[in-house]
């Protein structure tokens, strides 16, 4: 709360654009994300198509990422330019002052904890490497109420597992061994199998 308090009242927040990027990129960049987002689903699995598909089938996924990415893109291309006909700084490109450090460690911590996340998901399956990896991150993040550092991975591995494999049905890696026969007492338990 104090970062946006401290945003409101600093008359003169910093800007990328005053390190010489051009103001009009910001809103170029929108325009590319929103009109890239709408055409590439014409282009996805083109080849396979099928015309009676059980569930959302194996598009579903990637195509309500690009309309959302479209959706959002298309509200950033507008907030930019109303900003630039207001003559004020572009709203995606200023930040508060003390957000100006860059942490390359966290950066580099949160790339290996997502490789390693890549790298477990087919020993230890899909549940256990979600549960574990949003745990891990939410820990990783400064969350320590113990309700939010349970229920986060709880809920969102179910979520994402009936998204995945309840909705699009979509086969995901329950593991090897153990992990395997856990997958699949998770499954059942949860109503998927």
């Amino acid at each position: 709360m104090a970062m946006v308090e401290k945003a409101q009242t600093d008359p003169s927040p910093v800007t990328l654009t005053s390190g010489g990027l051009p103001p009009l990129l910001a809103p170029a960049l929108a325009c590319v994300l929103t009109f890239a987002a709408l055409i590439l689903p014409t282009f996805m699995f083109h080849g396979d198509r099928r015309l009676q598909v059980n569930g959302l089938g194996p598009g579903a996924w990637p195509g309500a990422i690009l309309m959302a990415l479209a959706a959002f893109s298309a509200v950033w291309l507008v907030l930019e330019i109303r900003a630039l006909v207001r003559g004020k700084p572009p709203v995606g490109l200023s930040a508060p002052r003390d957000e100006d450090v860059y942490h390359y460690g966290k950066a580099i911590t949160g790339i290996v904890l997502v490789i390693l996340f890549g790298w477990l998901l087919p020993i230890i399956g899909f549940a256990l490497a979600t549960a574990s990896f949003l745990l891990v991150w939410c820990l990783y993040g400064g969350l320590r109420n113990p309700w939010v550092v349970t229920l986060v991975p709880v809920l969102g591995t179910v979520g994402l597992l009936w998204m995945f494999m309840g909705l699009a049905l979509m086969p995901l890696s329950r593991g090897i061994g153990p992990f395997d026969q856990f997958s699949v007492w998770l499954l059942k338990l949860i109503g998927i199998y």
